[in-house]
């Protein structure tokens, strides 16, 4: 069991440290020598972290990121952070409620010129019209919302899962006067249309049935499965290139920047090398904690940060995440990061050619119980198909899905603020991780006696 043509690393001579972590996994650091000196490099049993010298980047090449990032406008114009404890009776909340209920009359007078009952918006671009500009869809360019709106003449409801709850009423409709209607994100969301349409007549203004994440079952994406030799080539070479747009990022950024910052110089990175930046995700300090599927706001970093990114070259998407610290993280974080890295470890060692989803969730829950987070799992989504869509469709933990040779997977589970993130393919030989790793901290997790390579958390 291992992985298959693995990309191409820079060359480096390693020394190997075993630790046993308070988990009781056992891993491995390495430290790295470039050039003509070692890397310094510590552990901690608790986190299992690898703290990585300012020399990694060898030469001191000019930043060309860094140095147009001061031409930015002297004030930032990115809205202030939404707090969801304050009176919501500020002007510019008070016009965009306006707007909503001008919306709000057209829906009703076109469910009375259609002899409707209500309305279910699901595309990105109509939500968005409807909640006057709310930041709400998938990614940076999605056809689809990662909410329904249920909206009839007199009242309007939020239809989501308790991933995106939060972060949906606190950050984006606070004081808009929507209903929160709330499911967990395993179970479809045609149960609650159902109770809130019940025998009345409802418009939609998407094709199929309303959902944000597409369980496994379009025979059109099922036919892009598996990848050809062109396209593993490609995707290989995308999550190399996304990978260390990522990792470069992470290295380079100035404490005190905001999220809005970063999400902009790795943008500039990623287009400067052809990829399109499909989605940008940036949670500084506790966000992840709050919201597990935060979006870029004007929200400094000031301690630690986890850029999770998904980039698009020839149509195929990669996914890949990082955490960075400024100084040793607190213990309960790196304990987390650890869980985590452990969970991910599992879920790509199991994802084998024909494999049922339903096993490899299994085994992933069973990693949750075993350290005392039996429902950490029901927080977040697990993972996603991917290809020519970031998100294809969900991982369900009950899907009857079996994996197949060349499938491309992205398992992204979260403990906390913490979150494990890589794109793999499936492979009969085993297992192709095309976001690897390359100049960054390394925890090797023992899965089943195989050593799983994970990302760890880069000091600075």
């Amino acid at each position: 069991m291992g992985t298959m043509e693995k990309p191409i690393l820079p060359t480096l001579t390693r020394k190997t440290q075993r630790v046993t972590s308070n988990f009781g996994c056992r891993a491995t650091f390495r430290n790295q020598q470039h050039g003509d000196g070692f890397v310094a490099s510590d552990s901690s049993t608790s986190g299992m972290i690898v703290h990585i010298a300012d020399s990694l980047d060898g030469d001191q090449e000019l930043d060309r990121v860094l140095h147009t990032a001061s031409d930015r406008p002297s004030h930032d114009s990115l809205p202030a952070l939404v707090d969801p404890a304050v009176d919501h009776a500020d002007l510019a909340l008070s016009r965009r409620r306006e707007d909503i209920e001008e919306k709000q009359r057209r829906i009703a007078a076109f469910l009375d010129q259609t002899q409707q009952d209500a309305v279910v918006l699901g595309r990105a671009d109509s939500v968005s019209w409807f909640t006057s500009g709310g930041d709400l869809g998938q990614h940076l360019g999605p056809e689809l919302s990662t909410v329904l709106l249920y909206i009839n003449r007199g009242s309007r409801a939020v239809i989501t899962d308790n991933v995106q709850s939060a972060r949906v009423f606190e950050e984006e409709l606070a004081g808009l006067g929507f209903q929160l209607k709330e499911r967990p994100w395993f179970e479809d969301p045609q149960r609650v249309i159902d109770e809130l349409g019940h025998n009345k007549k409802i418009a939609c203004d998407l094709d199929r049935p309303p959902r944000p994440w597409q369980p496994d079952g379009d025979p059109f994406r099922a036919m892009r499965r598996p990848l050809t030799k062109l396209e593993r080539q490609r995707l290989r070479e995308l999550g190399r290139t996304l990978t260390l747009a990522v990792e470069a990022t992470c290295r380079n950024f100035e404490r005190g920047e905001s999220e809005a910052d970063i999400a902009g110089h790795l943008a500039h990175r990623l287009i400067r090398e052809g990829v399109v930046p499909v989605d940008l995700r940036v949670a500084g300090d506790d966000r992840l904690l709050r919201y597990r599927q935060p979006t870029f706001k004007a929200a400094p970093i000031n301690q630690r940060v986890t850029i999770t990114a998904t980039g698009r070259r020839f149509g195929l998407c990669a996914t890949v995440s990082r955490t960075v610290s400024f100084g040793p993280p607190e213990e309960a974080f790196a304990a987390c990061h650890a869980l985590a890295s452990m969970v991910d470890a599992t879920c790509i060692f199991f994802s084998r050619d024909a494999e049922s989803v339903s096993e490899v969730a299994r085994r992933a829950k069973r990693i949750f119980e075993k350290f005392g987070r039996a429902d950490e799992w029901t927080l977040d989504y697990l993972g996603f198909i991917t290809g020519y869509t970031p998100r294809e469709s969900i991982l369900l933990p009950d899907s009857p899905l079996i994996l197949s040779h060349g499938m491309p997977l992205c398992w992204s589970p979260s403990i906390g603020a913490a979150r494990s993130s890589d794109t793999m393919v499936v492979d009969r030989r085993g297992y192709e991780l095309v976001t690897a790793l390359q100049n960054w901290p390394q925890i090797d997790v023992s899965v089943k006696g195989y050593i799983i390579p994970r990302p760890g958390i880069l000091e600075r």
